[in-house]
Formats: structure tokens, C-alpha cells, sequence
């Protein structure tokens, strides 16, 4: 059982990326579990989908299995959507 002070904790899953138009990207999700004893399910999934891997994997590192405040989330979620979720340009 969890026993952090903070209500939230967050969990990056990678994803392939099968489609040759996404050639160079890379996918998935990280999800939001909450702290309370008894939930088993991410609460929240937030996309992620962007070519610039190795800045990608130097966030997820700083992050993975943290728990986080409301604050902290809400930071990723905006960091996220601003730097590591690109919309595809295809044929590109």
C-alpha cells in the first residue's frame, strides 16, 4: 500500500507507433493513479506523441512512479500538451 502525503501518482506506458507516416515518433500515455488505498485503475490517462525522444525520456525519468501534488499535475498535464504532443505532419 502507498502511504504518500500527495493524493496523486503518475506512471509513463509507452506505445508502438506502427504507422510508417509516424516514422521517428514516439507514443503512448502516462496515466494518474490516485494514493487512496483501494483504487486499482488510473484515473486519467493524458496522450503523449512527439519526435524529440531523448528530451521525452529525460522528462519521463524525472517523473515516473513520483507521486505528485494537484499542482505537479496539472504541470505535467500542461507540459505535456505544450512539448510532447505533437500533431503529425504526413508524408513528412
Amino acid at each position: 500500500m502507498r502511504t504518500s502525503k500527495k493524493p496523486w501518482w503518475v506512471s509513463f506506458v509507452e506505445e508502438m507507433v506502427m504507422n510508417p507516416d509516424f516514422a521517428g515518433y514516439i507514443g503512448g500515455r502516462m496515466e494518474v493513479y490516485s494514493n487512496d488505498p483501494g483504487t486499482w485503475y488510473a484515473e486519467e490517462e493524458v496522450r503523449f506523441l512527439t519526435k524529440k525522444r531523448e528530451e521525452f525520456w529525460e522528462f519521463r525519468e524525472r517523473w515516473d512512479f513520483h507521486d505528485v501534488t494537484y499542482d505537479e499535475l496539472d504541470m505535467l498535464k500542461k507540459e505535456i500538451a505544450e512539448k510532447y504532443y505533437e500533431e503529425p505532419k504526413v508524408g513528412e
